[in-house]
């Protein structure tokens, strides 16, 4: 018996050697597998060595003692308000909003040369100067009406022109609001209802115009025809006009009163 618990004894430490052992293989294999996300890609970094190629979603292995650094590669929105000069120098408040997402095949250079905190980095002081940039060759009432569309088009342009080397595609820059000044929004309002009254009057005008038109061919047809009647008709042409009315009359049968001119074309009347 003490035998056999002194054999016991001796085992603990072997027992407890491997039990240690195990667990420590199995947090190193925990700590190998890493999972990608849909929608992300990965960095392995490994003290300073980063992974030629990112790792696309999935199950991977890594050194248990490397970082595994993660980018989305969703669309993603940014929303700004910025006070933005324009031609005349008058400064307005815009709404924007940009939609951009991470170039996979770039992901390791932005995160070599800027790192995770790109957006704030890289991103925002972009589409705060580009956009001043932008605002700068349009005049405020045009922003508001009719070059707001143009506008998105040049910042988004620009700023792929700025961005895309680094990694980050521009999918597309909104304009969602432009505030002017009072005073002028007040008179770009004026103005577009003047030209709105305009553009109604116009229509009213050209709507007369076509039926004066109308009316006046009208007239000038009918005179025509009277003209052309009364310069073509001849008495003998007008005596058959007579004769053959009065013969279509004679051979219907209904009640009827035909009326014959004599020879000094004072009427008859015949009843039959």
């Amino acid at each position: 018996m003490q035998s056999m618990s002194l054999n016991l004894r001796s085992k603990i430490p072997l027992i407890v050697i491997a039990a240690l052992l195990g667990m420590g293989g199995l947090i190193t294999l925990l700590r190998s597998i890493t999972v990608i996300s849909t929608g992300e890609i990965g960095i392995v970094d490994f003290y300073g060595q980063v992974s030629e190629q990112p790792l696309t979603p999935g199950v991977h292995l890594k050194s248990p003692t490397a970082r595994m650094v993660t980018f989305s590669t969703q669309t993603r929105e940014f929303k700004e308000t910025l006070q933005t000069p324009t031609k005349e120098g008058l400064m307005l408040n815009v709404d924007i909003s940009v939609l951009y997402r991470i170039d996979p095949a770039k992901a390791k250079q932005l995160y070599q040369t800027v790192g995770m905190n790109y957006e704030e980095i890289v991103l925002v002081p972009q589409v705060r100067s580009l956009m001043r940039s932008a605002t700068a060759n349009f005049e405020s009432k045009t922003i508001y009406t009719s070059d707001r569309q143009a506008l998105a088009q040049q910042l988004r342009e620009n700023l792929n022109k700025a961005l895309s080397d680094r990694g980050i595609i521009i999918e597309d820059a909104l304009i969602r609001n432009v505030k002017l000044p009072d005073s002028v929004e007040k008179s770009v309002q004026e103005k577009l209802k003047a030209e709105q009254d305009a553009q109604r009057m116009k229509f009213v005008l050209e709507r007369e115009r076509q039926e004066a038109d109308r009316k006046r061919i009208e007239a000038q047809g009918n005179a025509d025809a009277q003209r052309i009647l009364s310069q073509g008709l001849s008495e003998q042409a007008l005596r058959f006009k007579q004769i053959e009315a009065m013969q279509q009359l004679a051979a219907s049968q209904n009640s009827k009163v035909i009326i014959v001119g004599g020879d000094q074309k004072a009427p008859v009347l015949l009843q039959p």
